[in-house]
């Protein structure tokens, strides 16, 4: 695997050679980079983004430091391989329990956001549906359905909420066009914000070991 030198950080990327117009370049929640391009001379592209990339991997460091599970937008410490949050426990040994429990909770939580939102844009969706995403927090299908990440347990309160009132104003506009973002500002006028902390809570999931073999599991 090829490696450049940036600002004396060594750094291992991987190239995939493809008929496209423009380099691209993708660092992944784990810390990997990929790069797109048409071309493997990639070199001098890599030292012009040295910033962008040592920005992005030191924010993937430094997620991998935080210790605890990530439930709600707090961290909690494991004992024994058990989670005591408030009155309940999260035995973290089984998975396959652990997971439904998750689920269970998260359904619980968003339904009533989901019904409220639903409500005040005056739309339906037709299904509802909490998955292991790998690529995404949440989806909105043609056909009305909701996709929801499991993974969104991890975060605060007001990041599900936006999450939420996105999908479901995916039902009234399906693309991200001016008058989508114009739905969701009504209830997130921080919407820009949210979105940022989004990405930041995406590198803490996927770098956590308890939730990263959560998702990674059999679906």
């Amino acid at each position: 695997m090829p490696e450049i030198d940036l600002n004396g950080k060594k750094i291992q990327y991987e190239v995939s050679v493809r008929r496209v117009r423009y380099v691209r370049i993708y660092v992944s929640p784990e810390g990997m980079l990929y790069v797109v391009s048409p071309t493997r001379r990639v070199e001098r592209f890599l030292k012009e983004k040295e910033d962008w990339i040592l920005s992005k991997l030191k924010r993937i460091e430094e997620a991998k430091k935080i210790q605890g599970f990530p439930y709600l937008g707090k961290f909690y410490p494991s004992k024994d391989g058990k989670v005591f949050i408030g009155n309940g426990v999260l035995d973290l040994s089984d998975k396959r329990k652990l997971e439904g429990t998750l689920k269970d909770e998260l359904r619980a939580l968003i339904m009533p956001l989901i019904e409220e939102r639903a409500i005040s844009l005056g739309v339906e969706p037709r299904k509802v549906f909490i998955r292991k995403q790998k690529t995404r927090w949440g989806s909105c299908s043609p056909k009305g359905n909701l996709s929801f990440n499991l993974a969104m347990l991890t975060l605060p309160p007001e990041l599900i909420d936006y999450l939420v009132t996105h999908e479901v104003a995916h039902l009234v506009e399906m693309n991200h066009s001016k008058k989508f973002w114009t739905l969701v500002e009504e209830s997130h006028p921080d919407w820009r914000k949210k979105r940022k902390e989004l990405k930041d809570w995406w590198i803490i999931v996927h770098n956590n070991p308890v939730w990263r073999e959560i998702l990674e599991g059999e679906k």
